[in-house]
């Protein structure tokens, strides 16, 4: 029996898609992350480089200058270089790199490297006397002096270009994922188009054998096999069906003829053609299970096909039958007219077949409702109801319940036939149990839009 599931899992398309999206943020990731690490040993060493290398210079330079010179020296420095020479003071009011700057292992590994190279005494700071840099004490001549630097030497700006790569990189990651995603679900997503058409009662269009990689190939080829065997089977059994059929019209019309002008008692001839019209109404369902409808489907109003059917099948004047309907108005499902009756007459049927009370009335409850983007239509009774252990197999042909529960007895097609209208409408039939007793046949097919609407 099937259900229509409330669960709605992702599609094959998304589930790739995110997953060759995760790999490619892992991979990323981890390129990142190797890098830095194979990174990070060569910028300790060049930040420090550069900073004992202007410290040192920068010393020399002093050192060796002329002092009539050493201001203007002071002057280029601080003017081309960036590079700025203060006295040390003891109330100098000191923040050390860490306070100042996001203080990573890296520049920790600088300062101690540059403690090593200038000695140990050296002190590096973020900012002195509220000026923000990159400072550095050194000795000259005895004197201790605060040598200030640009920051970027263990603070690089990266600007926002980065931001621009990255936004690029992702957008072709996505384009390239979608791509590679879509290459690999589209065969498999036709199959799946393929397979739901055919199950619905469709012969859908072969599909490619000749393009893709060869497991597809070899998929597809099997697929195309097994859709026609089934076609030429099922249309092999509609031949059958449809021919013994009709050879049985032709008897079964004389003999309820002979019956009405044979010299018997009343309620022989009553019996037999009783029994007859029995016959002839199984071969009707024979007919009806045989014949395949390739007309297209057309928006119906299920809502008009319930009422008009129960207006044709006068039960609302059946004096055995006590009708209780909650019709909504305007339920449009895509189905063909002359099916859709098929399916409510056929539920009415088995509804009057098998479910009448223990009084011989029949309590029937026909519910028509919209349900999210779903039409609902239920035909309940109140007769002995099924065991629910049987409702899978009663809806496959020439399949019944347990007849001696009501006396009667049928071809097994009704509900077969009903199922089998349904699935190729795109819903489906669930059977329920019916509290005290009795039987629930509930049909749900795709609501159609009202845009859909014949003359709308």
């Amino acid at each position: 029996m099937a259900k229509l599931s409330s669960n709605v899992a992702p599609n094959l398309f998304w589930r790739t898609f995110v997953l060759i999206m995760f790999f490619i943020i892992f991979t990323v990731m981890g390129w990142l992350q190797s890098f830095r690490v194979l990174n990070e040993a060569p910028y300790v060493r060049s930040a420090a480089q550069q900073i004992v290398s202007v410290a040192n210079l920068t010393r020399y330079a002093l050192i060796t200058a002329d002092p009539f010179y050493r201001t203007d020296l002071l002057l280029i420095l601080a003017r081309r270089e960036g590079v700025r020479i203060l006295p040390k003071e003891q109330t100098d009011e000191v923040l050390p790199l860490a306070a100042t700057y996001n203080y990573t292992s890296s520049i920790a590994d600088v300062e101690l490297l540059v403690r090593r190279e200038l000695g140990n005494d050296t002190v590096m700071a973020g900012q002195v006397n509220g000026e923000p840099g990159l400072w550095v004490s050194i000795n000259i001549d005895g004197d201790s002096y605060w040598l200030m630097t640009s920051s970027t030497l263990i603070n690089p700006p990266y600007g926002n270009t980065w931001i621009w790569w990255a936004l690029a990189a992702l957008v072709a990651s996505i384009l390239g994922a979608t791509f590679i995603t879509r290459r690999l679900t589209q065969p498999l997503k036709l199959l799946s188009n393929s397979a739901r058409a055919f199950g619905r009662g469709e012969v859908p269009p072969l599909l490619p054998e000749n393009s893709g990689p060869e497991e597809l190939r070899e998929l597809n080829s099997s697929f195309n096999r097994m859709v026609q065997d089934i076609t030429h089977f099922s249309q092999d059994r509609e031949l059958l069906l449809a021919g013994v059929s009709h050879d049985l019209r032709t008897p079964i019309t004389r003999l309820r003829l002979e019956a009405e002008m044979a010299d018997i008692s009343e309620d022989t001839r009553k019996a037999v053609v009783s029994d007859l019209e029995q016959m002839e109404a199984i071969v009707n369902q024979f007919l009806d299970y045989a014949r395949r409808n390739d007309q297209p489907l057309q928006p119906v109003n299920l809502s008009q096909s319930v009422s008009m059917s129960l207006t044709s099948a006068r039960i609302e004047n059946d004096s055995s039958i006590r009708l209780h309907t909650d019709i909504e108005p305007d339920v449009f499902v895509q189905a063909h007219p002359t099916e859709l009756s098929r399916v409510i007459q056929n539920l009415c049927t088995n509804a009057s077949r098998y479910g009448r009370s223990e009084d011989g009335l029949l309590y029937l409850s026909l519910v028509v409702r919209k349900e999210r983007n779903c039409a609902v239509l239920s035909v309940s009774d109140q007769g002995q109801g099924l065991d629910m252990s049987q409702a899978e197999r009663i809806m496959r042909p020439f399949e019944r319940g347990d007849s001696a529960r009501a006396g009667v007895t049928g071809s097994g097609l009704g509900l077969a036939i009903v199922d089998r209208i349904v699935r190729r409408s795109g819903g489906q039939t669930e059977l329920q149990s019916v509290i005290p007793h009795g039987l629930k046949v509930i049909v749900r097919m795709p609501c159609v839009n009202c845009s859909n609407k014949p003359g709308a």
